[in-house]
C-alpha cells in the first residue's frame, strides 16, 4: 500500500562545466490539480533556445563522485544556485504545497531537454525515508526519447512518468510523509538530473 507524500527528486538535465548538455525538470502534475516546480528550479529562465546562458541557469547535474566527497548532495547542483540542499527544498516545496500522485504510485512530470545531451532513456529510483541515503528502482512507464542520452531535439518539452514500488511507505520529511525520488540518465558529461516534490 501506498502511503505519504511523494517528493520527486528527478534527474533534470543540469549543467555540466564546458558542454552543451542540459534538460530541466521543470514541473511535476498531480491527481489533485496542483503543479510543482523541481527543486533549483528558476520560474523565469526561458523555455525557448538551446544556449548556455540563460537557457541552462536552473538545470542540474548529479555525480556521484561529487556526491560521494561532499560536494553536493543527492540532487547535485545548478549554476545559477550551486548546490541543490534537499532539505531546505523539500520544505520549501511542502510549504507551497505538492501534487498528489496518482492512486498507483504513478508520478507524471515534464522534462524540458535544452540540448542534445538532455536526452533520455532515464531511469528513476527512490528514498523512501526523503535522505537519499538508499534508492529503491522504479518503473519508468513513459521515458523522454534519445539513444545514449542523445538526440536532436531542442527546446522541447517531454512527458516522464515514473511508478513507485508496490508497498512503498514513505517516512521523510518534516510531516513524516515524504519520499525523495530521484532519475537521471547516463550522458558522460552528466549524469543530468534534478529535484522536485509532490504528495502521495
Amino acid at each position: 500500500m501506498y502511503t505519504g507524500s511523494l517528493v520527486s527528486l528527478f534527474s533534470v538535465l543540469l549543467f555540466s562545466y564546458g558542454a552543451n548538455a542540459h534538460g530541466v525538470l521543470t514541473a511535476i502534475s498531480g491527481t489533485n490539480g496542483v503543479t510543482a516546480q523541481g527543486f533549483g528550479v528558476i520560474a523565469s529562465t526561458p523555455r525557448t533556445g538551446s544556449t548556455p546562458n540563460p537557457f541552462e541557469q536552473d538545470t542540474s547535474i548529479i555525480r556521484t563522485n561529487e556526491i560521494q566527497n561532499g560536494q553536493t548532495g543527492v540532487c547535485g547542483r545548478t549554476k545559477a544556485g550551486g548546490n541543490n540542499d534537499v532539505t531546505t527544498q523539500l520544505n520549501a516545496a511542502v510549504a507551497s504545497g505538492l501534487p498528489t500522485a496518482a492512486a498507483d504510485g504513478t508520478v507524471t512530470m515534464t522534462l524540458h531537454q535544452v540540448n542534445g545531451d538532455g536526452a533520455g532513456p532515464y531511469t528513476c529510483a527512490v528514498s523512501t525515508d526523503a535522505t537519499g541515503d538508499n534508492f529503491i528502482a522504479m518503473t519508468v512507464s513513459t521515458n523522454v526519447p534519445g539513444t545514449n542520452s542523445r538526440s536532436n531535439a531542442k527546446a522541447t518539452d517531454f512527458p516522464l512518468v515514473a511508478q513507485l514500488p508496490p508497498g512503498t511507505s514513505c517516512t521523510g520529511g518534516a510531516s513524516g510523509n515524504a519520499c525523495l525520488v530521484r532519475c537521471t540518465n547516463s550522458a558522460q558529461a552528466g549524469p543530468f538530473g534534478g529535484c522536485a516534490a509532490s504528495e502521495f
